[in-house]
């Protein structure tokens, strides 16, 4: 890695921390943070705000507190499951990185704190039959903290004293999480927003960076890795997805709308790179999804997800537009999942999943529809996955993937390798033979586009890798959940 844009500290926590708490000693920063299936808390030095620690746990992290004189962080644990509760409790010292678990399988722990600098207070949580929460409390009295063996404490028999169903349960004010970490960060002399969130990012010719991230439509950055310019956006979420012109002056941004629901507006602003001029704002009144041609020609795709059938009926399902956004042809749907767009990069053609059977390209302007091969069935939902259209010396080919990299013949689809990734691929892009692909176990995959051979695999820093893209000099960015932007 040669540079690292929008370079923030905190990235260990992916810029959504849910708790931040400082040491008695103000020596350690520790912040938490919820994910799907796994949780983290990152420890750091207070000095320079490095990342000393960072601790998995496939339990939500529901409550971190430091001990009120020892360098001593106790961590509770919540699966958050109705059914199966279970939780633990973790003690992590940071200066020593001694660590030891105490695990319950029936019941979770939120919070664990501190009441004096011999007592622990933990709160016990899990389901009735009835589906009524139960709540109870136990203490845990010590005059030593540090160093415990794992069978110091048995969770599961400690006196406990059930809670009133309307007791108060006190947790760290979430609200003050981001002030906080902003602090922290000004204090160490740097500064931290926090936005992050890099749904896209795409390099250009000269060198500079375009990106998307929480409430900004698009960014652009110069190859030295300064801010340029940016398109502020009308809601938080930002832009989502962009498709640069062949000649590099325009990019047209997929941009959901403001408020609450989403699902009520979705605007596809063409800016200009040069300065961030908004050359153009079309805009729909329900949520769509963004995909394009090689030659500019791009379509929308509703993607509204109705509830009742006393909501609006559904416009046409997809909608195609010249590069100048002329309005070309459109498709309506019975059944709107009957045609769903393909992820599709560097592609000559609109391609979608039609009936959850085949893969189809739809001509922008008759609408007619060409079938090029039959998808597989574990395909229906998502066809294909990420994909990327490539010309190489094997001939034309879609490469793509989920689970494992795949390569298909264009457009007859037939698979000619694959290869295994270990974990799902979140987002993948080729240049030059080269086909690289970022995973949610944090690597970055490259291999050879005509043959399938491993050229690379390399470990990401642990960011949380969002999306990536081959700039045409062969530079690789990947874009990250924490709003970093890696230059490789």
């Amino acid at each position: 890695m040669n540079a690292i844009f929008h370079d923030e500290p905190f990235p260990e926590v992916f810029g959504n921390a849910s708790q931040v708490i400082v040491s008695a000693d103000e020596q350690w920063i520790a912040a938490s943070s919820i994910g799907y299936h796994q949780s983290r808390v990152a420890v750091y030095r207070a000095a320079d705000l490095s990342c000393a620690h960072l601790l998995t746990f496939p339990l939500a992290a529901e409550a971190i507190d430091f001990h009120p004189t020892l360098p001593l962080l106790s961590i509770g644990l919540n699966n958050g499951d109705a059914y199966q509760r279970e939780g633990g409790l973790t003690l992590f010292e940071p200066g020593t990185g001694h660590r030891v678990d105490f695990a319950d399988p029936d019941w979770g722990v939120e919070p664990a704190r501190w009441l004096d600098a011999r007592t622990l207070e933990l709160t016990f949580f899990t389901w009735e039959s009835d589906c009524s929460q139960f709540q109870s409390r136990a203490t845990v009295v010590r005059d030593d903290w540090l160093g415990l063996p794992s069978d110091a404490l048995d969770l599961r028999t400690l006196p406990r004293t059930p809670l009133p169903p309307d007791a108060l349960v006190e947790y760290l004010d979430g609200e003050l999480t981001h002030p906080l970490l902003r602090a922290l960060a000004e204090r160490a002399g740097r500064s931290y927003d926090g936005l992050g969130g890099v749904w896209a990012v795409a390099g250009l010719s000269d060198g500079r960076v375009l990106a998307t991230r929480s409430h900004a439509v698009l960014e652009c950055w110069s190859p030295d890795g300064s801010l340029l310019w940016s398109v502020p956006a009308p809601s938080a979420a930002g832009g989502q997805r962009i498709e640069v012109s062949a000649d590099e002056r325009t990019v047209r941004v997929a941009v959901p709308g403001p408020g609450p629901d989403s699902r009520t507006r979705t605007d596809f602003p063409l800016v200009a790179t040069s300065d961030g001029t908004v050359l153009d704002a079309p805009s729909v009144p329900f949520a769509a999804a963004l995909t394009a041609r090689t030659d500019g020609v791009w379509a929308i795709r509703d993607t509204y997800q109705r509830n009742s059938e006393a909501e609006p009926p559904a416009p046409p399902n997809a909608r195609a537009f010249a590069a100048d956004g002329t309005p070309l042809g459109t498709v309506h749907e019975p059944e709107r999942y009957d045609l769903v767009p393909i992820d599709v990069r560097r592609c000559p053609e609109l391609l979608y999943g039609r009936r959850r059977r085949e893969v189809i390209a739809l001509d922008p302007v008759t609408t007619a529809e060409t079938v090029l091969f039959a998808l597989e069935p574990f395909m229906v939902d998502r066809p294909l996955g990420r994909a990327v259209y490539v010309s190489d010396s094997a001939g034309p080919a879609l490469l793509h993937g989920r689970t494992e990299l795949v390569r298909r013949t264009f457009p007859a689809g037939d698979v000619t390798w694959t290869v295994p990734t270990d974990s799902t691929i979140v987002d993948l892009d080729a240049h030059a033979g080269v086909l690289h692909a970022v995973c949610t176990d944090g690597t970055l995959l490259s291999v050879d586009t005509a043959d399938g051979t491993v050229l690379d695999r390399r470990p990401l820093p642990p960011y949380g890798p969002l999306s990536v893209h081959a700039a045409p000099d062969g530079t690789v960015l990947v874009g990250t959940t924490a709003g970093q932007i890696l230059r490789y």
